[in-house]
């Protein structure tokens, strides 16, 4: 049989001291105390370029649309987020009888929602392109959601429906 007193030739060590333990603990602090504030600027930067990411990809939608079909003249409209729902839909339309080049320019199960508050990415028409509303500024425009609960089904078009600046 194996016996450890013999394998040691002393005396065994079962743990460790309460000293080890707290010189452990306080470097664990003072790491963590250098991490978190750190880790805390990452989630909002990456928000903000995802945000202006976005945005791009919003306005490429439009200059492709005007330059394949026609330019989307709409005024700005800072009450209600109306007309940047129209654009969208403009931009996600596809007609099944005249199929237009390049279109649709926008997934078509992006399903925006108007937001004002102002702790949320908002994206609002200028009358020309779409730009960010940044928390903390006031305005109304389509909420930039994070967490994918915008995108479903494809919204489905009236059977008349018009897209707009026709």
């Amino acid at each position: 049989m194996f016996d450890l007193k013999y394998f040691f030739k002393g005396k065994i060590n079962r743990g460790f001291s309460i000293v080890e333990l707290m010189i452990v603990v306080a470097m664990l602090g003072i790491i963590t105390s250098i991490a978190v504030p750190q880790l805390g600027g990452v989630l909002s930067n990456s928000k903000e370029v995802l945000v202006k990411d976005f945005v791009e990809s919003l306005n490429k939608a439009v200059k492709k649309h005007s330059q394949l079909n026609y330019d989307i003249k709409i005024s700005r409209d800072d009450s209600l987020a109306g007309e940047e729902i129209s654009i969208i839909r403009t931009l996600q339309w596809r007609d099944a009888t005249a199929l237009a080049p390049g279109a649709p320019f926008l997934r078509q199960d992006w399903h925006p929602i108007v937001s004002s508050s102002v702790s949320d990415f908002r994206l609002q028409w200028n009358g020309n392109d779409f730009v960010v509303i940044w928390p903390g500024e006031v305005g109304v425009g389509v909420w930039v959601k994070f967490d994918g609960s915008d995108y479903g089904i494809n919204y489905e078009f009236p059977k008349n429906y018009v897209p707009i600046g026709l």
